[in-house]
């Protein structure tokens, strides 16, 4: 594997400077994407694609149950719209944000 992909300290960070998408995050570590696939199949048994996923509906989770706004966390997690955050929280959880009883609100 790739030393670049065994010296990074946190995925976490690296994918929220990348806005969650996978190719940025490879070009960020000097490695293809193919590689950063690899890498993460071992690593965590997951595409990137479906761990960026995961982390950001987490990440949406939390800003929601704290009272944020979808408009607001779409914004700040580098969803491309309200829709699209409720789009993926359904494909992760098979739920909406508001059917697991987080307050959803149109502004901040």
């Amino acid at each position: 594997m790739s030393q670049h992909l065994s010296k990074v300290k946190s995925w976490e960070l690296l994918a929220q400077q990348a806005h969650f998408r996978p190719v940025v995050m490879a070009t960020l570590c000097s490695v293809s994407l193919r590689q950063l696939e690899r890498f993460f199949a071992q690593t965590f048994q997951k595409t990137p694609k479906h761990w960026t996923r995961e982390l950001r509906c987490n990440l949406a989770r939390q800003l929601l149950a704290e009272g944020w706004s979808n408009k607001a966390v779409a914004t700040e997690l580098a969803f491309s719209n309200p829709s699209h955050l409720c789009h993926e929280f359904k494909k992760l959880y098979g739920l909406q944000p508001r059917e697991l009883g987080l307050p959803l609100r149109d502004q901040n």
